[in-house]
């Protein structure tokens, strides 16, 4: 819980019960004529401290602590990458994002007691990259919203002025066919000017506008969002049911926003993962509960789910509606050629709202359950979800900071949904603690196949040593 978001969904069971059934068939011809499962053989540490015993296979119950007076040091690196998101539909779109970002990350955990940890996790993003397809941005839902309102506007426009093309209706078809008429200088929400002439149709000149509005630029770098926490192991290999192969712990903990959130980018998201930004903004309260099955020695079943909360809003300058990378400076309560723009200051007030909810169903499997020679080898796989609470700017509504437009106008900002995305990971872990080695290795691959109101829904691949001492 203290240094990445995880994501899965509770009916996502049916997707790990082959994998379950198969390794449960493999390992129960393995062990059958074994005692039942004795959860007290899987203890964390590998270093043989007091009275525990070194875990005889790679995989470990999830929720587990650290025997007191044990560190852990994991050294994290990830690259995330993907052009695709999920629209209010839950349609996969490719919205002409490209993203690639590298992080890397440092936690430190200490055992306090035999069943207290304490963590800190400190990210670091070393590169966030994104660049724009225009063309296939223009198919998306998104910029579809922000060409029909600059359509409706300027066939009002148009009416009022007496254009030839007679009624609203037929000025917007006007406009749609391609019809070119210089209308002149236009307010633009922002309080910003622009010139609409009849050089060029007035549809491309519209494109030309949302788009410079919503072409990102690359994003922050540098120090994340540090995060503290502890974990009690509330029903372990101590507790009075210590012959049931269950583990339960819970915990808590508090983000800290040390990472850059403030930053004049139109298109990133504002509720999952941080796209394009190193911190979410905002004090965060984190609770999570871990329940581990050790269905037979050597496979766990577990069920991590985490609950962060927001304490406080964040402060959001706006971005300009000529180039996104730039911050606003026009007045829009300025009137400017008898127009004024949406009346919204600069300094917006970023919130967000409800529960945010992450976490995943996992099935592993130490492979040294069917040869004694391959007890430093685990196998893992999930099914993640992430269902961010709802984002605000000005209490309106919002699934990405493009949305920081028309704020004054109640029908661009309708309430869809949550942001929401799903994704399936397959890992393997390499462990030296059965060997009284205190080092791990885990890499993953993680793929998201469902979402909705997701910009982009990036794949995953990332890289974790553990030490112990």
């Amino acid at each position: 819980m203290y240094f990445k978001k995880i994501f899965s969904t509770g009916n996502l069971l049916s997707c790990l019960l082959p994998i379950v059934a198969a390794i449960s068939l493999v390992s129960s011809i393995a062990t059958a004529s074994e005692e039942p499962p004795n959860p007290t053989k899987d203890v964390a540490g590998g270093v043989g401290k007091g009275d525990f015993k070194p875990p005889e296979y790679a995989v470990l119950p999830t929720g587990k602590t650290l025997p007191e007076g044990i560190y852990r040091v994991q050294f994290i690196t990830a690259y995330t990458f993907g052009n695709f998101g999920f629209d209010e539909n839950k349609s996969q779109q490719k919205n002409g994002l490209n993203y690639a970002r590298w992080m890397t990350g440092t936690q430190l955990e200490y055992g306090l007691t035999n069943k207290v940890s304490l963590a800190v996790g400190i990210p670091f993003v070393n590169s966030n990259h994104v660049n724009m397809d225009g063309s296939s941005f223009t198919s998306t839902q998104f910029y579809q919203k922000y060409y029909d309102k600059f359509v409706s506007e300027l066939s009002t426009a148009l009416v009022a002025a007496g254009a030839p093309c007679g009624s609203l209706a037929a000025c917007s078809t006007f406009i749609n066919n391609g019809g070119t008429l210089g209308v002149g200088t236009i307010v633009l929400p922002t309080g910003e000017q622009v010139v609409i002439d009849a050089n060029s149709p007035i549809k491309n000149q519209i494109r030309s506008l949302v788009l410079a509005a919503a072409t990102p630029a690359n994003g922050a770098s540098g120090l994340g969002d540090i995060q503290v926490g502890f974990l009690w192991n509330a029903i372990s290999e101590d507790s009075p049911i210590r012959h049931v192969p269950l583990y339960f712990s819970i915990g808590g903990g508090f983000r800290l926003p040390t990472g850059n959130f403030d930053l004049p980018s139109a298109m990133r998201a504002t509720g999952g993962d941080g796209t394009l930004i190193t911190g979410g903004g905002t004090y965060d309260a984190i609770s999570r509960w871990n329940l581990d099955y050790v269905a037979m020695p050597g496979v766990i079943l577990s069920w991590q789910h985490q609950m962060e909360v927001s304490l406080t809003d964040a402060n959001l300058g706006r971005s300009s509606m000529v180039n996104s990378s730039d911050r606003n400076t026009a007045d829009a309560s300025a009137t400017q050629h008898g127009q004024t723009g949406d009346k919204v200051p600069n300094a917006l007030k970023f919130s967000r709202k409800g529960i945010h909810q992450i976490g995943f169903l996992q099935a592993a499997w130490g492979v040294g359950n069917m040869s004694e020679k391959a007890k430093w080898l685990g196998l893992y796989t999930q099914a993640k979800y992430n269902i961010a609470a709802q984002a605000y700017l000005n209490n309106m509504p919002i699934y990405a900071v493009g949305d920081q437009f028309f704020l004054g106008d109640a029908s661009m900002h309708s309430d869809t949904g949550y942001e929401q995305y799903y994704a399936a990971v397959f890992g393997t872990k390499l462990s030296g603690l059965p060997y009284m080695i205190p080092v791990e290795l885990a890499a993953e691959f993680e793929y998201p196949f469902a979402g909705k109101n997701r910009l982009i829904s990036p794949m995953n691949a990332q890289a974790t040593l553990s030490v112990y001492f």
